[in-house]
């Protein structure tokens, strides 16, 4: 019996050796990735629709952490891929070289906002940079009154609602902010410095979403999928142009399609002041797919599935900016650059 067992193991290893596999080879059959709560939505679904194609390794479900803590995991070996709305900081920027970082989607970053009574509000590059430094702190102060003449504005303070963990969503909108008024800095965290009384944290776009529906005179920043499903109405912000625009998937790809093409970091600086497209939605933020210069086996196969085919067919559907025209190939040609395994 002894020498059965060991001649039908003796088999199996054979058998794997012939066809070019090793055991640990057939173990990977799954590739795992985490990182922005933004990319969320598009992320679930785009893996769904990948795994259902029956690829030899499919990949696991997508852990929204925040784009600091998929960055973290995907240096230390715990994942295969990171989604990231920001890009390298800190310590980090010294392993950059090892990894690629490519455009994946864009979105509308929305400032949803909870008003008894309320439920249009117009807001400018001002007035977002002073409500959210504090510097305005009532609801109805004459520089948010100025452009809402209709609106019950309460004599009630204004709780901001900010972003507690590592998030690739504060570093974009930080960048905007920081584009229209110098006190600001474009920051991953928001610090006590950027914190007005009663401000309120929450963990991931989702924590942020749900904290302003609850919270009575509250405003926040959150991606367009998780506002829309929200409950809560979306400020119109004021463009380049001088228009109150909503965010819309439409609004936004006026604004994305003008932006130039990542730099030596891969990653877009958007023209968030200069740009004056009438119509623009002038928020839009792309997240970014991040993986190693020589990534598991499946990580290139589901980058391009995603640029190629989810991206294009179900974008819109999740409430996400398909990539498409010179930034889609950007993204695919730098998915190209990555060594096969």
């Amino acid at each position: 019996m002894r020498r059965l067992v060991k001649l039908s193991s003796a088999l199996a290893v054979a058998a794997l050796l012939v066809g070019g596999l090793t055991p640990a080879a057939t173990a990977n059959t799954e590739i795992k990735g985490a990182g922005a709560s933004f990319a969320k939505g598009f992320m679930d679904e785009c893996i769904a629709q990948y795994n259902a194609t029956n690829p030899a390794i499919k990949v696991a479900q997508y852990g929204s952490v925040g784009s600091g803590s998929g960055r973290s995991q995907l240096l230390a070996g715990t994942t295969n891929f990171a989604m990231s709305d920001g890009y390298w900081s800190g310590t980090q920027v010294n392993t950059a070289r090892d990894y690629i970082f490519i455009p994946f989607a864009g979105a509308p970053l929305t400032i949803p906002f909870n008003v008894p009574g309320v439920r249009n509000l117009n807001l400018t590059s001002q007035n977002l940079t002073d409500i959210f430094s504090g510097k305005v702190t009532k609801w109805n102060d004459a520089s948010i009154r100025a452009n809402n003449k209709n609106a019950k504005l309460p004599d009630n303070s204004i709780i901001v609602i900010y972003r507690s963990d590592s998030s690739g969503t504060t570093q974009a909108f930080t960048q905007y902010l920081s584009q229209h008024a110098s006190d600001w800095k474009e920051v991953g965290v928001f610090n006590t410095a950027f914190q007005p009384a009663g401000s309120i944290g929450a963990p991931q776009n989702q924590g942020v979403m749900t904290a302003v529906k609850n919270t009575q005179y509250a405003v926040g920043y959150v991606d367009f999928a998780d506002a829309s499903t929200g409950g809560m109405p979306l400020a119109k912000v004021q463009n380049g142009a001088g228009q109150f625009i909503a965010p819309t998937l439409q609004a936004t790809q006026l604004f994305l399609a003008a932006q130039p093409l990542p730099g030596s970091k891969g990653y877009v600086t958007p023209r968030y002041k200069v740009s004056n497209i009438k119509g623009a939605y002038q928020l839009g933020v792309y997240t970014y797919y991040i993986m190693p210069n020589k990534p598991a086996r499946g990580v290139i196969e589901f980058a391009q599935y995603v640029l190629n085919t989810c991206g294009p067919t179900r974008a819109a559907a999740v409430k996400y900016n398909a990539l498409s025209g010179r930034m889609q190939q950007y993204a695919l040609g730098k998915v190209a650059k990555a060594t096969r395994p």
